[in-house]
């Protein structure tokens, strides 16, 4: 689909903790390892034909010098002489045909055309495949296709494909048998020799390119490749990008990156990706016919891309010392590692491409996030930041003595681990895995109930580690109407989703006496929601307590669990919460009305009436409840519009960016970020996790 725009993209290597980051004009390009931010890089593509003026593709940061030139190596006194830095001419906006797809995304412009391959889909199960297919999965690239158009030309055409911030040419490591540039061992871009290909290295690579010869200096940090396009012909050329990193990588649980088991070096990456470009291209094509062939509009189409290529930016796969592979997530800009109310909205992505890093991520969190306060089990809020793991049970975030921002989520991540488990077993297929985990799901049950004080199935009693302060929701940074946990509607909602889930789960365990007292805690929780019903104003306030009047739309998103966890019959309009599910469906027409939850301004959604600060994460997982279960599907929830124009506007610098301005997408937080993929739930209506029966490998 097409989504002109001056915008950023993260295109993640999956499982690395890297991406190539591209996409606003005279803005920062290039790999980024260990973090999401956008680099101090320049990506260099164009093409001269004969002596015309060169063209160049928007990828060059302006006013940014990487490395010396020649001027460090001479005397004050004495002139250095260098060539006139070669002047080209940046192809304008209107001049650029830039399209999305699943797996990347393609530029267009004058007679060059670069399209970059990203996301390949699934992603082979450690515990079930040999190195063999593995290495195939878990290649560390990114793929870049550029063709260069000549076929009017009478003269001949020189194309360039380079970069900055690089130190050695690939031609010196491996015989010539790769043509490229790297930095160090840890990043780098190579092609299959060919005679019409020649690195070029130098102060100015870019004037050395298309003015120069094929001397290489070696003192230089810029280089690339020079193609030479005959008249009359068009040319693509196959570039793979690819990143290794080498030894331990993280503190606190020491561990190296999975790849580095499957593969050498950073030529290993390269000459692997090169020599079979297309079987990985083949993958990436079913991917794209898996979006482009599911009958969605263009923005929906766009908003799901574009969220992928964000989320595998953040992804690692790392090896252990005891050789076991830990799957992170981190979380975008923050950096923090398996953020738990992340991975509840992540784990239906996961379930179509790469169900076992779910079922990693479950067991990991009982081994690193999970303890115990006064009322029973509970699960810490992230596992470290920036790949320093903390101690067990512990996070980088929670603070005691908070009642806002940094305080404990204790209920909350125990509903987040208890639906995660839930999902896992109800479509995974992995019955040996839930029955293992059954004992651990109970414990979480007694402890859900248990944070109940006076029966009505809400919770209502803070964690002790809050020590004085008050639990808070993934909404952290929102108002009272979303942000606190205790009789929170919202969280209510999500509540009795888990419970529903359990009573399913334990009823294809057998275990009726589990099932009996989930039902019981859900039916609470039902009636306790329909008593706090205002008829006359037709909502049921945001919190109940203190006065609140707060109008919100994810009083609704709880239904979204039952729905996708094998607990559809309990959603029946006729069924046994008809009431509860009725006074919910007019709640949601109440608040979806302009000034209320949605926005006069922009015509998108708000999340509440209270807070301009809206989260299209969520916002895409409560489109797909109103559509999916109430049927309401109209114009009132198709904001698709106006919600990528916050992507591709308010917040072009930042990828995907989940927290922004419901009036102008202006970037309030969660920059760069992974959780948007609960678009991916657009999908699911049409396939119902119909991507699991996708082969990994031709």
């Amino acid at each position: 689909m097409e989504a002109h725009g001056d915008y950023y993209s993260l295109h993640g290597i999956w499982g690395a903790g890297a991406t190539l980051a591209l996409g606003r004009y005279g803005k920062g390009s290039g790999f980024v390892l260990g973090d999401v931010q956008p680099p101090d890089t320049s990506i260099f593509i164009g093409y001269r034909t004969g002596h015309d003026e060169v063209r160049m593709l928007p990828f060059i940061k302006t006013n940014v010098k990487i490395g010396l030139d020649g001027s460090a190596y001479v005397s004050e006194n004495k002139v250095f002489n260098i060539k006139t830095k070669n002047t080209f001419k940046v192809f304008s906006g209107d001049e650029i045909a830039r399209t999305v797809t699943y797996s990347g995304e393609s530029w267009s412009a004058g007679n060059v055309t670069l399209t970059i391959t990203s996301f390949f889909g699934q992603v082979p199960d450690p515990a079930k495949n040999t190195p063999q297919v593995l290495r195939s999965g878990m290649c560390p690239v990114v793929l870049a296709r550029v063709a260069f158009d000549n076929t009017d030309g009478v003269e001949p055409m020189t194309g360039y494909f380079g970069m900055n911030d690089i130190n050695r040419p690939l031609s010196d490591s491996t015989d010539g048998s790769l043509l490229g540039m790297a930095k160090g061992c840890r990043q780098g871009f190579a092609v299959l020799p060919d005679s019409s290909i020649e690195e070029v290295m130098d102060w100015d690579a870019v004037e050395a390119a298309f003015n120069g010869n094929r001397t290489l200096r070696h003192l230089a940090s810029d280089g690339g490749l020079r193609f030479r396009i005959d008249a009359g012909k068009k040319t693509e050329f196959s570039i793979a990008l690819g990143v290794y990193e080498d030894g331990v990588v993280t503190t606190g649980y020491p561990a190296r990156r999975y790849y580095t088991s499957l593969y050498r070096n950073l030529e290993d990456v390269l000459g692997w990706a090169l020599e079979n470009t297309g079987t990985l291209l083949d993958r990436a094509e079913r991917v794209d016919a898996l979006l482009s062939d599911t009958p969605l509009d263009d923005e929906r189409k766009f908003l799901i891309a574009h969220a992928v290529h964000s989320y595998c930016a953040s992804t690692e796969l790392l090896l252990d010392d005891k050789g076991n592979p830990v799957f992170l997530v981190n979380e975008g800009e923050y950096r923090m590692m398996n953020t738990l109310d992340l991975t509840v909205d992540h784990a239906w992505h996961e379930l179509c491409f790469t169900p076992w890093t779910l079922r990693n991520e479950l067991d990991f969190f009982i081994k690193r996030s999970m303890y115990a306060d006064s009322f029973g089990v509970a699960f810490s809020h992230d596992q470290g930041v920036a790949n320093a793991f903390t101690p067990r049970g512990t996070s980088s975030y929670e603070l005691p003595g908070l009642v806002d921002c940094f305080s404990f989520m204790s209920y909350e991540e125990t509903l987040n681990w208890t639906l995660s488990a839930c999902a896992y077993a109800a479509n995974s297929g992995d019955h040996k895995w839930a029955a293992e985990r059954s004992g651990t799901i109970v414990r979480c049950l007694d402890s859900l109930r248990s944070r109940d004080q006076n029966g009505d199935g809400i919770m209502d009693a803070d964690s002790d580690r809050c020590k004085g302060g008050s639990e808070i929701t993934t909404y952290d940074s929102l108002d009272i109407s979303l942000g606190q946990a205790r009789n929170n509607l919202y969280l209510a909602v999500k509540a009795w989703g888990t419970f529903v889930c359990l009573e399913a789960f334990f009823t294809r365990q057998n275990d009726r006496v589990n099932a009996a007292r989930a039902n019981e805690t859900a039916h609470a929780i039902a009636r306790t929601v329909v008593s706090k019903f205002d008829a006359e104003e037709r909502f049921i306030p945001a919190v109940f307590e203190g006065g609140n009047s707060s109008r919100i739309i994810p009083a609704i998103e709880g239904l979204a669990y039952p729905f996708l966890c094998g607990a559809e019959k309990e959603l029946a309009a006729s069924g046994p919460y008809a009431e509860f599910l009725s006074v919910l469906k007019i709640h949601l027409e109440t608040v979806l009305v302009p000034g209320v939850c949605i926005d006069p301004v922009s015509d998108g959604w708000k999340l509440s009436s209270t807070s301009k600060n809206t989260w299209l994460s969520k916002i895409f997982l409560n489109q797909f409840v109103a559509a999916e279960i109430f049927r309401i599907d109209d114009e009132r929830v198709r904001k698709d519009a106006a919600h990528a124009q916050w992507l591709l506007e308010g917040s072009a610098d930042y990828a995907a960016t989940d927290q922004v301005d419901s009036s102008t997408g202006h970037a309030y937080g969660s920059r760069l970020y992974p959780r948007l993929v609960t678009s991916v739930l657009w999908l699911l209506k049409y396939h119902r996790f119909e991507c699991l029966k996708m082969p990994v490998c031709p």
